[in-house]
């Protein structure tokens, strides 16, 4: 396909996306837009996260946590809690990976919160060893 094909077929597309969203509602248009953002936050992270099921005993500056890595990924984790956080707030975290009988020690920033959970992203990356170490045993399971 040359280039201008290309370019034709983004133009057609183009102006097809934008008759679609012109007859949107207000309502669906908000819609669209959550969804928009929601995969500009998704296309952000610069590592695939894996699903995963770990304890882990991380603190903040005053307190002390215990809940559950939801999946992980080279530089990050998200955990479930219902306990309040904040963006930016630095965290320590511990976890074992059972099969392993090794425990991780890490640090990071929490970069994001939701209802169900926090998103933590890892001050350092995981080396290449302790990255496969724990892909592979999650993967294992």
């Amino acid at each position: 396909m040359k280039k201008t094909d290309i370019l034709e077929d983004v133009n057609k597309l183009t102006e097809r996306l934008i008759q679609a969203v012109s007859k949107l509602s207000p309502q669906r248009k908000k819609m669209l837009d959550e969804l928009l953002k929601e995969w500009d936050r998704l296309d952000c992270r610069e590592d695939s996260r894996i699903p995963c099921f770990l304890p882990v005993d991380y603190s903040t500056r005053d307190r002390v946590y215990q809940d559950f890595i939801n999946n992980l990924s080279n530089g990050g984790v998200f955990i479930e809690t219902l306990s309040p956080f904040r963006v930016r707030q630095s965290i320590s975290l511990i976890f074992t990976v059972p099969s392993l009988q090794k425990t991780f020690k890490l640090s990071g920033t929490i970069v994001r919160t939701e209802q169900d959970g926090i998103g933590v992203k890892f001050s350092k990356k995981l080396t290449p060893y302790q990255k496969e170490l724990i892909y592979s045993a999650i993967s294992r399971k």
